[in-house]
């Protein structure tokens, strides 16, 4: 008996590596055209000899290739040594392909225990390690964007045993490119797609990738069947009845042709018909005669198919929209009405003012109306409430920073008569504490002025002093080469007058009293005694400073805490902001006495309410589809808004939902048994492992 195989490589953006049929092996790879998308420009003058530079660095680890293998690896790298530069996805299908047929059928996994999860480890690793030499050897880089990847590509492949009755199928991937199994029974997936929920694949090869995971299934499948491993590109098309797309597929091919080698055309042509990627398939057959035979066995199965696949055509305009999620059938109007808004409210308010019942103005829609009135009156209190405490606390800092300023500038000058007695007395209290610390701070303000006019005074004596002292020096200096002893008599008092007018330089610079004035000539004690007076007066003032400015934080801290007292009242209520301030203050920091008495007024005018539309405009929205899906049965006097067919797409599918129609239904239901069925093995398969 004859295991018929076959195999087709339909290439459009040529990055699937040739499938691989060999032995007891089937292997599929594709490389990953959006993550993999940098073209790798290649100095072909620094690698003149691309072939060998590639067997070097992507396969030099792989001793002793076969003949066949070795035939097999130069078609796969001739795309990447005809002088054009090829993408990242190109060069990692084939690199990785190649590493793992000779891994499995000529290395040291020819024969080993894939069910062991170390040693699948080991094989990624090993099938890996050609991606990260071919990084190193031709010092690949990333493309620019974040997605993009070194090198990366799935890998799928199917190690099988037949037995008597049955093969054993051990199935090993990475990614999304699949395995299956055909049986009289109809298609069965092997593998499980590594995508998440999204649809981006979770678990791939590439350079620098320590992560990948080899998944693993065994499955023993009763002959006769057929196994085949595939990219994307056989069952993307199909999308979202994959798997059925590719039984009908394949089943027709079959039931078309007479021989696996017109079965492999007739595929290959179909693929490059419709495709929108490469699409390739590895395809061996197990338990039939012929091919005659494998027709005949399969005929009721293609019979049943042929004739779903028949039935879901011209149930396609219902099933169009019932196999959508809800999100997805809503997509467009959702879109539509959020870019078509203003006008959409615009027809809505039209129907309000007219008083016209519209299926779009439900009591939902006409509650978010309401709720934007709310909402206007809201936000016109809330920016009254932050303009008068943005007031109040500039307010607050001007009287706090300029107390002098207040009493004049900033209360009122007339005369008040306060109901509330501890109103009227934290008045009174807050102006004595106000009128008290302006006069300290005028008493300090003296002070001040005082201390300037020391200052100058203090520069002039420390400049006449200097005087003296530059006269004694001179004289000192003149008397240095007399020796009679009267002479050095006169040396020695001439000394003492220089440090008597040292000291009384330093007494200005530090306020000390003076006791050596008798030391000094008769003349120069006048000019001492003025500088003793006005150490004594400056001594004296410092005192006097102390204890003002004692006085003067007291008075601050009294202000401070009447002040704190009466700004309670304001803050409380509004009311007393107008009453005990000046018509200037209110001005000045910004009370607004258009709303001394006046409340937010709740009635807003069209083009107010439209713009509060717009600021509610996520809220809005779903309202409005919510309203169009339930009312799906009756037309709008917003429905000129949409494009006809859509909407009528969107009205089709909630009409079906809220009165399914049972054939549909039924049909539906058969689809998604006959998807059951094709995840059958893998289901089982999993809760054996």
């Amino acid at each position: 008996m004859k295991n018929l195989s076959c195999k087709f490589y339909s290439a459009l953006k040529n990055e699937d590596a040739m499938p691989y049929i060999g032995g007891n092996l089937l292997v599929a790879a594709d490389g990953l055209g959006g993550s993999g998308s940098t073209v790798h420009q290649i100095d072909r003058a620094k690698y003149a000899d691309m072939r060998k530079e590639i067997l070097t660095g992507a396969f030099g680890d792989m001793p002793q290739i076969s003949s066949d293998l070795s035939k097999y690896i130069g078609e796969l790298i001739a795309p990447m040594i005809d002088g054009e530069d090829d993408t990242s996805a190109l060069w990692a299908s084939r690199i990785v392909i190649a590493r793992c047929v000779y891994a499995l059928t000529e290395g040291e996994f020819k024969d080993a225990k894939l069910d062991d999860k170390k040693v699948r480890a080991k094989l990624a690793e090993f099938i890996g390690k050609g991606l990260h030499d071919t990084v190193e050897i031709f010092n690949l880089k990333k493309g620019k964007y974040d997605n993009q990847l070194l090198l990366p590509t799935t890998l799928a492949f199917i190690r099988y045993t037949e037995e008597k009755d049955s093969v054993i199928a051990e199935t090993v991937w990475a990614g999304d490119s699949r395995l299956y199994a055909l049986t009289p029974s109809g298609l069965k997936l092997l593998s499980v797609d590594d995508e998440d929920d999204s649809g981006s694949i979770t678990n791939l090869f590439y350079a620098d990738n320590q992560k990948i995971r080899l998944n693993y299934l065994r499955h023993q499948i009763q002959a006769p069947c057929i196994l085949m491993a595939v990219s994307d590109g056989v069952f993307d098309p199909f999308a979202p009845q994959d798997n059925l797309g590719v039984e009908h597929t394949l089943l027709s091919a079959i039931s078309g042709s007479n021989s696996e080698e017109e079965l492999a055309d007739k595929l290959h042509g179909f693929y490059d018909s419709v495709h929108g990627d490469d699409a390739t398939m590895a395809f061996v057959s197990f338990g039939f005669g012929d091919f005659a035979d494998m027709k005949r066995i399969l005929k009721d199965r293609t019979d049943k198919i042929l004739l779903l696949r028949h039935r879901q055509a011209e149930m396609y305009p219902a099933l169009e929209v019932m196999n959508l999620s809800e999100e997805e059938a809503a997509h467009y109007v959702v879109s539509r009405t959020a870019d078509r808004y203003d006008y959409i409210v615009a027809a809505l308010l039209d129907a309000m003012e007219r008083g016209t019942d519209d299926v779009a103005l439900t009591a939902e829609i006409r509650g978010v109306a309401e709720a934007a009135r709310r909402a206007c009156k809201a936000a016109s209190e809330a920016a009254r409430k932050e303009k008068r405490e943005l007031a109040l606390a500039g307010l607050n800092k001007f009287v706090l920073s300029y107390p002098e300023l207040v009493v004049p500038e900033i209360l009122t000058n007339r005369s008040l008569k306060f109901d509330d007695l501890s109103l009227g007395q934290a008045y009174k209290d807050f102006k004595q504490a106000a009128d008290d610390l302006v006069l300290q701070l005028k008493y300090g303000n003296d002070f001040a002025a005082r201390e300037k006019d020391s200052a100058v005074r203090r520069q002039k004596f420390h400049e006449r002093v200097q005087q003296k002292i530059t006269e004694y020096r001179k004289q000192f200096d003149g008397m240095w080469n007399i020796w009679p002893t009267e002479a050095a008599k006169e040396r020695v008092r001439v000394l003492d007058i220089l440090c008597v007018w040292g000291r009384i330089d330093n007494s200005l610079k530090f306020g000390w009293g003076l006791q050596d004035i008798g030391k000094l000539p008769s003349s120069d004690r006048g000019l001492a005694c003025e500088i003793r007076d006005f150490n004594s007066g400056c001594r004296t003032y410092q005192a006097n400073k102390k204890s003002q400015q004692i006085v003067t934080d007291k008075s601050r801290i009294n202000y401070d805490r009447q002040w704190k007292r009466l700004f309670e009242y304001f803050k409380r209520d509004e009311q007393i902001t107008f009453k005990l301030l000046s018509p200037e203050a209110i001005q000045k920091f910004g009370f607004d006495l258009s709303d001394k008495n006046a409340e937010s007024d709740a009635k807003i005018d069209r083009n107010s309410l439209a713009k509060a539309f717009k600021d509610e405009k996520s809220t809005v929205v779903p309202c409005i589809v919510r309203a169009l899906a339930v009312g799906c049965d009756k037309t709008s006097v917003i429905d000129s808004q949409y494009n006809t067919t859509k909407l009528g797409l969107f009205r089709t599918y909630y009409q079906l939902k809220n009165n399914p129609d049972n054939g549909i239904k039924e049909f539906e239901k058969e689809l998604l048994e006959l998807e059951n069925e094709y995840t059958s093995l893998v289901d089982d398969a999993k809760l054996k492992v």
